[in-house]
């Protein structure tokens, strides 16, 4: 059997645009959940997060100068972390739907990356809540010592640092696999000049606005980064029935 035998016969596109909604529907009632869930527990992991700081001497190096913050900061935590854990199961969905227009190898690719993705983005986040953030910020306070001098640290602003780096990360993985799907499903519903510009577009605005004000003065450039880098990534899958 040749691999153009291995395609579905192709559905309307408005069957196709049903089962985006239905994903992205999905997707947001799975997010809320989970944010719920993760609010409930946001502030015990947290607690025990700021304890990773070795200036933290018995919770008298970090202080909050605005509680209201917090709580925001505590919800966008929760927000975040439901996302990571809804990557996975999106990435089922989204590959269950792609799956009947790919060739065997482009599923075999796309199947490996989706499944790459749903375990290395969490241990990157864990990565760089648990070692990468607190690394920086000890790395800073041993820097700053002055004697006779008792530093006080805003753990709103730690927090937004390690907030918007996995914001960062989230999107990235959410791009590159979103123009991948296009890109691959392009023969059969014939989208991605018309969905890859919109694509960009959406994520740019949303990095440059959302980027925690920790971020100010490098929000365009992180942002343009992250856009460029997932773009170039996504035009690495192989397309095709020759594997190209």
């Amino acid at each position: 059997m040749s691999e153009n035998a291995s395609l579905s016969p192709p559905k309307p596109l408005s069957n196709h645009f049903q089962d985006l909604y239905s994903i992205i529907r999905s997707t947001v009632i799975l997010v809320t959940i989970f944010s719920i869930l993760w609010s409930l527990a946001s502030t015990a992991l947290l607690t025990e997060w700021t304890h990773s700081f070795s200036f933290n001497d018995n919770s008298k190096g970090l202080v909050i100068y605005s509680p209201f913050e917090w709580v925001e900061i505590k919800w966008s935590f929760s927000i975040l972390m439901s996302m990571i854990t809804v990557i996975p199961i999106l990435s089922f969905m989204v590959f269950r739907f792609a799956k009947p227009g790919l060739y065997p190898h482009e599923s075999k690719w796309l199947g490996r990356v989706l499944l790459i993705n749903s375990f290395i983005l969490p241990l990157l986040i864990f990565i760089i809540w648990f070692w990468f953030v607190p690394e920086m910020a000890n790395t800073a306070s041993s820097l700053s010592e002055i004697n006779n001098i008792t530093p006080r640290y805003d753990v709103a602003e730690i927090t937004k640092l390690a907030i918007g780096i996995t914001w960062v990360a989230i999107v990235w993985v959410v791009l590159f696999n979103s123009l991948t799907i296009i890109r691959f499903t392009n023969e059969e519903i014939g989208i991605y000049d018309w969905a890859r510009p919109r694509l960009i577009i959406i994520c740019l605005g949303l990095l440059i606005l959302t980027l925690p004000s920790i971020f100010d003065g490098l929000r365009i450039l992180i942002s343009t980064l992250v856009i460029v880098l997932s773009d170039l990534a996504s035009k690495t899958a192989p397309l095709g029935g020759n594997g190209k």
